[in-house]
């Protein structure tokens, strides 16, 4: 087997051990957790959390996919690696200040920060993990087995403490320590990996280097924020019109589908970026024909996936979380094809638009699309309430999808093509992956 392709296949695996332990370990806590703590207690920590994820995405600041992109053009060269964490690091470290300013000023002034201070406290300091998390390095070096095994680690321990430890309803607190607790063991661990296996060396830039390196990120940076516009933000609306329990039952079906496409796409996604963004650098039509070859296997698995959610909402909302979750199943039923969707966005969006540089385009199209939703959610969310805001969720997915199609076809990117569509040909690609 070629070594780009076992390296590929040993990403995907590896992601895919990363993202199972994120979201397997906690199906298996959540039976017995959401018994205790109800839709109620899910609706506070979920709400809370997402004011969190704000400030998590202002120290991410679209590292990921910038810093990754770096790193991957000479994955063998120890002292661009070593500049590039570096410069994230620093660039990082003024953001973490910032974050601070921020959320203090909203525990002040946001009524269900202030009455849940503690909590509030304790879920921001998942702010500290994004600091220090380095997966960048790891998917630039394309080098991701020994994260999914810390990532194993983590779940070992998460699931053992809250099995261990909470016991009542008023165990709400713990139960968010533990998982913040775990999520900066691991950053942690990962960190010193980074500097003491794979040698790379920290310096500290400057103030105004670390401005430079933030200017030159900002559009990534700037379309992450979007983006979470039309994901995050519709729980933030929806409190405006609903109570915790309404957002418990809300976030619940959320939250399982953001595990369904954790667990499939995300592997996908951060393993393919640098594999494509390789064969982009080599030649546009590369790229491309290597995306049209993998996209008909990505679309009928997770569509698959997608009408298995759909048939058996009920069945998982009454097995995982409780009937006390009902509200939740209508939700979860219309959200259903979100999986297959967002991998569709993925390919077109990150994979195509940003591999090609065409992140201005890429800002532009998704800042409409944060514009759609907050429109949508105001407007349904007040009259249908969480039932208005699955259906805004959905329907912004699908415009964003469809407008990343119509801009890529007219520069003449074609993504899909019909013949690599049929099932003979599928199953030929996927031996051929296999066997190479």
């Amino acid at each position: 087997m070629p070594s780009t392709n076992r390296t590929l296949l040993n990403n995907v695996a590896s992601l895919g051990v990363v993202q199972v332990v994120n979201y397997i370990f906690p199906l298996l806590t959540i039976p017995y957790v959401s018994r205790i703590i109800g839709p109620e207690g899910f609706g506070l920590i979920n709400y809370i959390t997402a004011f969190v994820s704000y400030f998590v995405l202002i120290v991410y600041y679209g590292f990921d996919l910038t810093a990754t992109r770096k790193i991957a053009v000479d994955p063998d060269n120890l002292a661009i690696r070593s500049k590039v964490f570096s410069e994230v690091t620093c660039a990082r470290l003024l953001l973490f200040i910032v974050t601070i300013v921020g959320f203090t000023i909203c525990v002040g002034s946001v009524p269900i920060l202030t009455e849940n201070v503690m909590l509030s406290l304790v879920l921001f300091l998942t702010v500290i993990s994004a600091l220090l998390t380095p997966q960048y390095v790891f998917q630039g070096l394309q080098r991701l087995p020994v994260l999914s095994m810390l990532t194993l680690v983590k779940g070992v321990i998460n699931t053992s403490l809250i099995f261990l430890f909470v016991s009542k309803k008023d165990d709400l607190l713990l139960y968010a320590s533990i998982s913040v607790f775990s999520n900066f063991l691991i950053s942690l661990i990962a960190i010193l990996y980074v500097i003491f296996f794979i040698k790379i060396k920290f310096s500290f830039y400057s103030l105004k280097h670390s401005l430079a390196i933030l200017k030159e990120s900002r559009l990534i940076f700037f379309s992450s924020i979007i983006f979470s516009l039309y994901t995050t933000t519709n729980i933030i609306i929806l409190g405006f019109f609903a109570g915790a329990t309404t957002i418990g039952y809300y976030t619940t079906a959320v939250s399982f589908i953001i595990i369904v496409q954790s667990v499939v796409n995300i592997p996908l996604s951060s393993s393919l970026y640098p594999y494509i963004g390789k064969s982009f650098s080599e030649s546009k039509e590369n790229g491309i024909i290597k995306l049209q070859k993998i996209v008909p296997v990505i679309f009928y698995f997770t569509a698959a996936i997608c009408l298995g959610i759909l048939l058996l909402a009920p069945f998982v909302v009454f097995l995982i979380y409780g009937k006390s979750f009902e509200g939740s199943i209508i939700s979860l039923q219309i959200l259903s094809f979100l999986p297959l969707i967002s991998a569709m966005s993925s390919l077109m969006g990150i994979q195509i638009m940003l591999n090609l540089r065409m992140d201005n385009l890429f800002l532009k199209v998704t800042s409409f699309a944060a514009c759609f939703s907050l429109g949508m959610n105001l407007l349904l969310g007040y009259y249908f309430s969480y039932i208005g805001t699955s259906i805004s969720y959905l329907l912004t997915e699908l415009m964003l999808c469809i407008s990343f199609y119509f801009i890529l076809k007219n520069k003449g990117l074609i993504l899909f093509n019909k013949e690599n569509f049929k099932f003979k040909n599928v199953i030929a690609q996927i031996l051929t992956i296999k066997n190479m």
